[in-house]
């Protein structure tokens, strides 16, 4: 028997007393006290989006019939003052405004109920502070252009973007919250310029971020790009730029590569915005710079590096048959290739002897051999007068009773390259009892091997030195016979280099070097003439005094890897400072004037050479 009691408090004890009535008499009775549960109180309540002057809360309605919501903010600085407002029942978030700026905020919430309120639930929330822009930049100028980028303000509703010059004329533009990069179009040649940048929160201005850029005398390139590089050409890009009467593209080696090649330079007309280059050494880095021309005026230069391709090497050589007197290999074809040249011999004291194929050939039988000898063949592609590497193996010719060599491994590829190390993999070969892998660097030095056994599809070879190519030779092992050996070349990734590497804030005898930190470094090596400065890990700019105004110096970075150096990174500077206080008409650094200088009692000088 069971009965339902119902209108009761909500966590409130309850005694029931239940009695036994008989037709003339009542009987004993039982009590029994308990506890109506707690009203339910809301879940997941959060503050989800915290504002200048204002809080979003949200959370999750419970269950059951309700009244509404009840949120209750106690306000610290004003005691006996609080916010307090009743919300629908239907809703799951609130906006709570006029709060005060910076400050901490502890909101209680109420489900409720026709019985009453559930217990209160809490969240903390703290609106954002007045901040100005972060890492606020003005740069890649042109004649009438400046790029501002900065970093997004959390909570801001958008910015305000001004920029002023010399003359005092002031401009300014209103950006939404999705901007961080702007271009400011319309300016004045050669003319330093006030840029100024705040976040906007809703009616409130944050503080202002202020700094300086100049635009250029005369333009220059800002895009230019190096692609299509192969051993002995390149295809050079630029943007084109308004106004240029034509263009002057000098390129040579880096000093790294001195004697590879000489330097040299052709004008190009103001349409063209694209130049193949042909004819430059192979495996060679190359520093090439971008002029632009205005009739008899030279704009700055803009520069960037590339290197060559090496000769390349056959790859995936192998034996795939052979008997007593014959041999058939097979290899890859190469990019670039007019011919293939294959030598084989065998013994100290026999001459070889060479094919030349036809680059569209890739597989060849090599015949008339002597049975159970050893020879070495040797594959090298031929690119038009030039001959690359080459690349051996050898293999052991049956004899005349042999019917049944040992098969060679099928499917080996390099699957995996690394700063010091290669992964081979390669389909099991059937009835075989292991594997020989030997590795040997490709110019020339200490042959390693290692034997896995017959389970083994792969392999890891370590310890390798960086930027190296080495020659791989995978074989088959059925008790102490070796099979054919399969040939792949591979060639371990480059260390990094520094990148972003710029010359910055030049003036008349100084200017400031920047760079991207590279991850891993020991320090960096930083040249320029006949001066080094070795610099720790932690450095990406470094600035340099005591030039001598007027020169072009080569500036060079390596990054450091405790003994290892790293490839380099170059930067061409002219050492100059563009002084727009000075009212003299003349003054051209190439012509029969000197520049400008600001001297130390801030007058201005121009004197004949």
């Amino acid at each position: 028997i069971s009965s339902l009691v119902t209108e009761l408090s909500p966590k409130t004890d309850y005694t029931f007393t239940v009695y036994a009535i008989y037709p003339n008499m009542i009987g004993d009775s039982v009590k029994v006290t308990v506890q109506t549960t707690p009203l339910p109180r809301v879940s997941n309540f959060r503050v989800i989006e915290e504002g200048l002057f204002s809080l979003r809360l949200g959370w999750t309605p419970p269950l059951g019939k309700l009244n509404g919501f009840k949120i209750f903010i106690p306000r610290s600085n004003r005691p006996g003052y609080a916010y307090e407002q009743l919300l629908p029942g239907d809703t799951s978030s609130h906006v709570i405004d006029s709060l005060e700026e910076d400050k901490k905020y502890t909101v209680h919430m109420y489900a409720v109920y026709p019985q009453g309120p559930s217990e209160p639930v809490s969240a903390d929330g703290r609106t954002l502070k007045l901040v100005q822009v972060k890492q606020f930049l003005v740069q890649n100028a042109t004649t009438d252009t400046f790029q501002a980028r900065w970093a997004s303000v959390r909570g801001a509703t958008g910015y305000r973007l001004t920029w002023a010059s010399q003359n005092d004329h002031i401009e300014n533009i209103n950006l939404g919250d999705n901007f961080n990069f702007y271009m400011i179009q319309g300016l004045h040649s050669g003319s330093e310029y006030t840029v100024t940048i705040n976040p906007i929160f809703g009616d409130t201005e944050g503080p202002v971020t202020t700094t300086k850029a100049k635009t250029l005398e005369s333009s220059a390139v800002q895009t230019l790009k190096v692609s299509g590089v192969t051993t002995s050409s390149a295809v050079i890009s630029w943007n084109s730029v308004p106004g240029a009467t034509g263009y002057r593209l000098a390129w040579g080696p880096t000093p790294e590569f001195s004697g590879q090649d000489r330097p040299r330079q052709l004008a190009l007309n103001g349409s063209t915005t694209d130049y193949h280059l042909k004819n430059v050494a192979h495996n060679t880095e190359y520093v090439l710079t971008l002029y632009v021309l205005f009739g008899s005026v030279v704009g700055p230069g803009v520069t960037a590096t590339f290197r060559t391709s090496p000769l390349g090497y056959v790859s995936n050589f192998k034996v795939t048959s052979y008997t007593s007197t014959s041999i058939d290999v097979e290899w890859s074809p190469i990019v670039g290739a007019t011919e293939y040249k294959l030598t084989w011999k065998t013994g100290r004291f026999f001459c070889p002897q060479s094919r030349y194929l036809d680059h569209s050939v890739l597989f060849n039988r090599i015949q008339d051999l002597s049975p159970h000898s050893t020879y070495t063949i040797t594959i090298a592609a031929i690119y038009g007068n030039s001959e690359g590497p080459e690349i051996s193996l050898s293999q052991l010719t049956a004899t005349v009773s042999d019917s049944d060599p040992i098969p060679a491994v099928r499917g080996v590829k390099v699957v995996d390259i690394g700063i010091n190390f290669f992964t081979l993999s390669w389909s099991k070969t059937p009835g075989a009892s292991g594997y020989k892998i030997t590795w040997v660097p490709f110019l020339g030095g200490e042959e390693r091997f290692h034997v896995v056994s017959a389970a083994s599809t792969t392999y890891t070879i370590q310890q390798l030195k960086e930027s190296s190519a080495y020659k791989i030779q995978v074989s088959s092992m059925v008790a102490h016979r070796e099979g054919s050996p399969v040939l792949v070349t591979a060639r371990t990734l480059d260390l990094p280099k520094v990148n972003r590497f710029a010359a910055l804030n030049t003036t008349d005898s100084s200017t400031v070097l920047n760079w991207t930190r590279v991850a891993g470094v020991s320090g960096y090596l930083l040249s320029w003439r006949h001066i080094s400065e070795t610099l720790g890990p932690g450095f990406t700019s470094f600035k340099i005094g005591d030039l001598l105004y007027g020169r072009t110096y080569i500036f060079s970075i390596r990054p450091l890897y405790g003994e290892v150096t790293g490839p380099v990174t170059t930067v061409y500077q002219r050492i100059c400072e563009y002084l727009s206080t000075c009212k003299k008409p003349v003054c051209f650094l190439c012509h029969k004037y000197t520049i400008r200088k600001r001297l130390r009692n801030q007058t201005h000088v121009l004197s004949l050479l």
